[in-house]
């Protein structure tokens, strides 16, 4: 595995690794490979369970999951709760980072490892190094398979460490990764051979005084946001710590149906909303759905006063509680209790 030297204060250098393929899989030298990629609780975790373990229940996570399975290039399992194998940059990224082995990616975490014992802030960051991550696919390359499918180009993988300061802010003493994939452009006539996926940008934040730099390191937050081809885009929001863990997963695409709340009696004057959430509520082992169509994110602040401002641009906004994203508990259009996870509480 291929990885150039780097400077002391950015070490963030060329890594160029050549793959046997992109698949990733549990086998029997790494038996807990699947558990570790980032629907591996949220995709078994929605399923139906008891009274709520209904027909109904069930052809709604069907298509969540088949939705899902598009960005992440999942192959479900036989009975279709859990996948046997998936195929993306985000996932495959963090397993080589988690195996070690790269000498750059070693090095990065290492350095940051170092500035959290000296107290000191850090950053790892390829963008600003100037540096390029490139992954190949041997056999997809063998194949003469298209672009995207056989090379994949990471344009930022970033650790930031941030001290504690003055004012012990809450944000203090972690450390937050940020890795982006996107794929390259190709001729007219390629384009409908790529890949569905176009893109991933995807966050953690890690508490800075348990954060290794060997393994996998256990994010408190994580977030991943997929843009395709064909199907919009889907974000999923991930809290580890806190009394009540969740994963919410933002279904964004206003052109096509994906999940028919018709059949739980929901019935909407736009069958494709451009805002659909689906939680999963670890502790309550539920699943909550929302939904929005054309609400801003943001709304004027209902106590400002428009006249005691020179632009309308100046007043002041809050949270839009009717945009899906801001919506209470009490919002939610369908729900059913769920399997949800052993490990996540």
């Amino acid at each position: 595995m291929e990885s150039s030297g780097s400077s002391t204060l950015n070490p963030a250098t060329d890594v160029n690794l050549r793959f046997s393929t992109f698949n990733l899989a549990n086998t029997d030298q790494a038996p807990d490979t699947l558990s570790h990629t980032r629907f591996g609780d949220y995709y078994p975790g929605i399923e139906p369970s008891g009274v709520d373990n209904t027909p109904t229940n069930q052809q709604t996570v069907e298509e969540v999951r088949r939705h899902i399975d598009r960005f992440i290039g999942a192959t479900p399992a036989e009975d279709g709760k859990s996948y046997t194998k998936v195929r993306n940059p985000l996932d495959l990224i963090n397993q080589v980072i988690s195996v070690g082995q790269v000498a750059n990616f070693d090095e990065g975490r290492n350095y940051i490892r170092n500035r959290i014992a000296e107290g000191q802030a850090g950053n790892y960051n390829t963008r600003s190094a100037d540096a390029m991550i490139r992954f190949v696919d041997q056999e997809a390359e063998n194949n003469q398979a298209p672009l995207n499918n056989r090379e994949w180009y990471y344009q930022t993988l970033d650790w930031r460490y941030l001290p504690k300061g003055p004012d012990n802010n809450n944000l203090d003493e972690k450390v937050y990764r940020t890795a982006q994939y996107v794929a390259r452009s190709v001729s007219e006539d390629q384009q409908a051979k790529q890949p569905e996926l176009v893109s991933v940008l995807a966050g953690s934040r890690f508490n800075a005084l348990s954060f290794a730099s060997i393994g996998y390191n256990q994010p408190e937050l994580a977030t991943a946001d997929f843009v395709s081809r064909n199907y919009g885009g889907i974000e999923l929001r991930q809290e580890f710590v806190g009394e009540a863990q969740k994963d919410t997963l933002f279904i964004k695409n206003s052109e096509q149906q994906v999940v028919d709340l018709s059949r739980h009696g929901v019935i909407l004057e736009d069958t494709s909303p451009d805002c659909l959430r689906v939680e999963l509520n670890y502790a309550m082992n539920e699943v909550r759905i929302y939904t929005s169509n054309e609400e801003p994110s943001r709304v004027p602040d209902p106590n400002a006063n428009p006249a005691d401002y020179d632009s309308p641009e100046d007043v002041p906004t809050v949270a839009n509680p009717a945009n899906c994203v801001n919506q209470a508990d009490d919002n939610a259009v369908v729900w059913w209790s769920a399997s949800a996870s052993a490990d996540r509480k």
